[in-house]
């Protein structure tokens, strides 16, 4: 029997090792370069959906209201004093226009606002009022840039954050004014109602009386685009006015000789753009002067409010926010308003 000894061992040469080495190290590299890459993609994707989630549950709630909208029409004299004819009426108003109308800063409050009421029986604060289920509420949504909602108990260190929000505005419906500023007449006999501007137009939209909450954060652009099912423009310019503006007390009549005093539109699309937290924070390092970020788009003087104007503002701005590198969603959807029954009578 022949005896082996160490020399004769089989083994790997020391060339060997080292290209398995590195081979085994390039390997390691590969894995934890995968790794990585497919760790900043589900943090992004998580990040996205956390960032995105509140945006999304506003924007749901804003097209949910907005389909009960309702003026609660009927059949009035023209005139209390000297009635000619019968015409469609309403105490209720249903509007919406650039906020720097009310008059609210352009950049503190950009692009659109939409004012409503909805039988919803949801906000009241006297609990004798909860059993009335259709009971009428105000509403009220736009954009907002400013510091946040901070809770009294929160200690004065912590600094406020300044962003661009999404504003809820509502109303108790004890404490809502509309039929004060709407019921009555006017010193020359007309109906207080009719008037669509000036003194008792917005009297019961008060935003100083009833503060707005907060319903998401950095929410960048509303836009609201009153149209008809022929999806044609029904946003009319007030003489007295911008553009942009659709009022159911307006008694003018739109550029599709329909005359949109006391009428809901039938379809109402909606459209919000909203960022994430990091591109928030980067870009402007809560600041606490507005950016103008959305200047002059979707409020331009002479401009009429028609789908190539609105496509045109919203590429705009989806290229500035793609030039900056922020990241962001656009929600849109077409809202049918259950309680517009549109017709061009008087």
């Amino acid at each position: 029997m022949q005896k082996t000894t160490p020399s004769s061992w089989a083994g790997f040469s020391l060339l060997e090792l080292l290209v398995a080495f590195a081979v085994l190290a390039l390997i390691m590299v590969m894995l934890v370069s995968i790794t990585d890459a497919t760790s900043k993609i589900w943090k992004g994707t998580t990040e996205k959906l956390q960032s995105f989630e509140e945006a999304r549950a506003a924007f749901d709630r804003i097209t949910s209201l907005l389909g009960q909208a309702t003026l609660n029409p009927y059949w009035d004299y023209d005139n209390l004093t000297n009635p000619t004819i019968y015409v469609r009426t309403s105490e209720l108003q249903f509007l919406s226009l650039p906020m720097a109308l009310l008059p609210k800063d352009a950049a503190a409050f950009p692009t659109h606002g939409i004012f409503f009421q909805a039988p919803t029986g949801k906000v009241a604060n006297q609990t004798d009022f909860g059993g009335i289920p259709l009971l009428l509420n105000a509403y009220g949504y736009f954009v907002e840039y400013g510091p946040d909602d901070r809770p009294s108990w929160l200690p004065s260190s912590v600094s406020t954050k300044y962003r661009f929000r999404l504003k809820e505005w509502r109303v108790p419906s004890e404490n809502w004014t509309l039929y004060q500023n709407t019921s009555g007449t006017n010193t020359d006999g007309t109906l207080k109602k009719n008037t669509y501007l000036g003194a008792g137009s917005y009297n019961w939209i008060n935003l100083n009386a009833t503060p707005a909450k907060t319903l998401a954060e950095n929410v960048i652009a509303l836009v609201v685009y009153p149209k008809n099912t022929a999806r044609t423009t029904v946003a009319t310019s007030l003489a007295e006015a911008d553009t942009f503006v659709y009022n159911s007390r307006t008694d003018s009549t739109t550029t599709e000789g329909i005359n949109q005093k006391h009428q809901l539109p039938p379809e109402v699309e909606v459209i919000m753009v909203a960022i994430d937290e990091t591109s928030a924070i980067r870009k402007w390092n809560n600041a606490s002067a507005a950016p103008t970020l959305t200047a002059g788009l979707f409020q331009k003087p002479g401009a009429t409010l028609t789908p190539t104007q609105l496509e045109a503002d919203l590429k705009t701005l989806t290229g500035y926010l793609n030039t900056q590198k922020i990241k962001y969603i656009t929600l849109r959807s077409t809202v049918k308003i259950r309680g517009a029954r549109w017709s061009q009578g008087q």
